[in-house]
């Protein structure tokens, strides 16, 4: 019934916990786990003799929207989760999940997410055009800077399943054949926006995206443990952004987006001379 997708890079800890908590967890339905391992020194030859169901695809690092494509062909199932490996299941929400979103034309559907500490995490938002971007950060603030109010607040906007314009990949519920419809996760991003960039090309199509409220997953947000999390990943960050920015919005968001870029970056190579602030500088100038 269900195909869960993880993909992995450096990250063998938290997958190791994410799969033993998927077969702990998960009984109500039938479910395979595909791991796309993008990290070929880090060994997971062990875990298809202990869990059912279970297959292992090694590859070099081919960027997360391709292995999540390479792990939706190799699914069998009708439904597929997009999961991140720096999470753990808490409870199993999937015979409520799909039979709650019933007959409703959903798209992406995103699970609920919580830190490590079991407070609410942000994990959907308003579509990303350079005024939608304010806001979602401006929430995302709320949330960095552990505003309790503010977090409790948003939280309990959002205690029913809701129309949302997209949600993170960390955690991603979708039928297979709406996934196929629009063809996957579009390949030029390599990391990031990737999950924005499916929600928009569902609602293209009529679909509607939903977040659901009635899971329960802890999300270690491992990306921020990484030491290349302020350099490569960053730079990635951006690359995905103004590519989102080029195919989904107008010509005068585009350049509001590579004017801010620009001045922000430019100040920042002026003053702290880190060769990242210069990347990002050259690309606001040539764009995606």
């Amino acid at each position: 019934m269900l195909s869960i997708i993880i993909i992995n890079f450096e990250q063998k800890k938290f997958t190791d916990e994410c799969i033993e908590s998927l077969y702990s967890v998960i009984k109500s339905i039938t479910f395979e786990v595909i791991l796309v391992n993008n990290s070929l020194k880090e060994d997971f030859s062990n875990l298809d003799k202990r869990f059912p169901n279970f297959q292992i695809i090694n590859s070099i690092n081919i960027g997360f929207s391709r292995a999540n494509n390479i792990g939706a062909k190799h699914s069998k199932y009708e439904y597929l989760l997009f999961l991140n490996p720096d999470t753990v299941f808490i409870n199993d929400p999937f015979s409520d999940l799909i039979r709650s979103l019933g007959k409703r034309n959903y798209g992406a559907v995103g699970l609920k997410l919580y830190n490590k500490d079991n407070t609410f995490q942000l994990s959907f938002g308003v579509f990303n055009n350079f005024r939608g971007e304010i806001e979602n950060k401006s929430q995302e603030d709320y949330f960095r800077k552990k505003n309790r109010e503010k977090m409790l607040e948003i939280e309990n906007n959002y205690f029913e399943i809701k129309m949302v314009d997209w949600v993170t990949g960390a955690a991603l519920f979708i039928k297979k054949k709406a996934f196929n419809e629009v063809g996957g996760f579009d390949e030029r991003f390599f990391l990031y926006y990737e999950d924005a960039d499916l929600c928009k090309r569902l609602q293209n199509k009529k679909y509607h995206n939903y977040f659901y409220p009635f899971s329960k997953i802890i999300h270690y947000k491992g990306e921020n443990v990484n030491p290349n999390f302020n350099s490569t990943t960053y730079y990635y960050s951006k690359v995905s952004q103004l590519l989102f920015y080029k195919l989904h919005n107008s010509a005068i968001n585009n350049f509001i987006l590579r004017v801010y870029l620009f001045v922000k970056y430019f100040f920042l190579s002026f003053f702290t001379f880190k060769k990242i602030n210069f990347k990002i500088l050259k690309l606001a100038i040539k764009g995606a």
